[in-house]
């Protein structure tokens, strides 16, 4: 059982849509510390509008590598038992170092990180985690189409995102940063996501599937 149907099971939620943020306060407390730093973060970082945006990267970064935490991707996602978990950032690169700053000398479950930018379709097939800037998100469905098949992590901030099929969207709510998470699109890659994260998220469905899906 996945955790997305024990987190159903256990909530008692019959879809995941309409979820509120606030089901996830009784768990906050039970949750691993690496959790616990992504809500630490979460709560402190109010990104107003106004502010710069290498404030806003540099929690987005952060965020990043958090949610690669609370994520199993299937064995062959990689090419080898040794292969790092591959970071890309299509075209527009927006965080300047911070990205590389926040998974530097980092593993999760024994895999290096690595941060590439990537400027063609072609070559995001062998990344895990893809961010989309909002710069870039009129290319989304030619994105979606270039991983089918593949076990990638689509991560983006244009508006309606996750809806149409990426799998995490940031979003302002209250000046903070949240974020929404496309359960379709993330069974669709074979992506295990952890309840935890889940809980904490905006659960959202896909519009429709993605063309040629």
């Amino acid at each position: 059982m996945s955790d997305l149907h024990r987190w159903r099971a256990k909530t008692g939620h019959k879809r995941w849509d309409n979820v509120p943020v606030r089901s996830a306060y009784p768990l906050v407390k039970h949750c691993a510390l690496a959790l616990a730093a992504l809500l630490s973060l979460a709560a402190a970082s109010a990104i107003r509008a106004q502010a710069g945006s290498s404030v806003e990267y540099q929690v987005k970064a952060a965020f990043l590598f958090n949610f690669a935490k609370f994520v199993e991707w299937p064995p062959d996602a990689f090419p080898s038992d040794k292969s790092p978990i591959t970071f890309c950032v299509f075209k527009h690169d927006p965080f300047g170092t911070s990205l590389d700053e926040v998974i530097r000398g980092k593993t999760i479950n024994n895999r290096a990180i690595l941060a590439r930018r990537i400027n063609e379709l072609p070559d995001l097939k062998p990344c895990q985690l893809v961010f989309v800037n909002s710069a870039e998100d009129k290319l989304l469905s030619e994105i979606l189409n270039s991983l089918k098949g593949t076990s990638a992590l689509v991560v983006g901030e244009g508006d309606g995102f996750a809806e149409r099929g990426g799998g995490i969207q940031f979003f302002l709510e209250d000046n903070k940063l949240r974020f929404a998470i496309n359960v379709d699109a993330v069974q669709r890659a074979r992506l295990n996501v952890s309840s935890k994260l889940l809980a904490l998220a905006r659960i959202v469905h896909s519009r429709e599937s993605p063309k040629g899906s």
